[in-house]
């Protein structure tokens, strides 16, 4: 029983290792994110590294995510630079409408909701285009217009992983950004149960290499 519980192949021991993992790629995320502009690479890194190390458990999680990070850069920001004015300018607006509903006014109240969705739309399509970036090879441009498709062709997903990502964030907000230790990891786990579907028409089935066949004596 005790040789179980300190093996560290053991499922109780596995499992603790991902939830360790889940908290520091969380925290490798918010240090990348800290210049802000950088959050698309980060996002584009936490994703590869939590679907390859927490999910399908191979090593090198951390070295993974700092070399995603690295090579996804260039690709990411220059979508994330456009898509955090586009978001700070629907911010406003919903701030302001936000501010006549709660003076009584009922046309504000209905944009409220109008401001809401506008937001989630390209917040869909900026997190699409960063999932897609950790597993497929683009420009900016391929991947932009990539990510659209998906949103479209997937709607149900898109909706389900936008309100996934703002109800995270919501919540980490409300509670002093202390849940930042784990949010953005968890977020990207549960998040790719869905992106994985979507992406599955377009990866390479894996097929199992086959036994080596036995060596067989042969008799003269």
């Amino acid at each position: 029983m005790f040789g179980k519980l300190f093996d560290p192949l053991s499922g109780f021991w596995r499992g603790f290792a991902r939830v360790c993992d889940v908290v520091g790629l969380s925290l490798c995320w918010v240090a990348c994110s800290l210049p802000v502009v950088t959050v698309g690479a980060a996002t584009v890194a936490l994703y590869d590294a939590v679907f390859h190390g927490v999910r399908k458990g191979e090593m090198g999680d951390y070295a993974r995510f700092f070399r995603t990070f690295r090579e996804s850069f260039r690709a990411a920001t220059v979508l994330t630079v456009p898509a955090l004015m586009l978001a700070a300018l629907l911010s406003y607006m919903w701030y302001v409408t936000y501010i006549m509903a709660a003076g009584g006014s009922r046309q504000a109240m209905v944009w409220l909701y109008a401001w809401r969705i506008l937001l989630l739309v390209p917040l869909a399509v900026w997190l699409f285009a960063m999932f897609t970036l950790s597993r497929f090879t683009f420009d900016w441009k391929g991947l932009l217009a990539t990510a659209a498709r998906l949103v479209l062709a997937h709607l149900p997903s898109a909706a389900v992983v936008a309100l996934l990502v703002e109800e995270l964030a919501v919540f980490t907000f409300h509670k002093w950004f202390l849940p930042v230790f784990f949010t953005p990891g968890l977020g990207a786990l549960l998040c790719s149960l869905f992106m994985e579907r979507v992406f599955a028409p377009y990866l390479p089935h894996e097929v199992p290499e086959p036994d080596p066949p036995e060596n067989e004596s042969t008799e003269e």
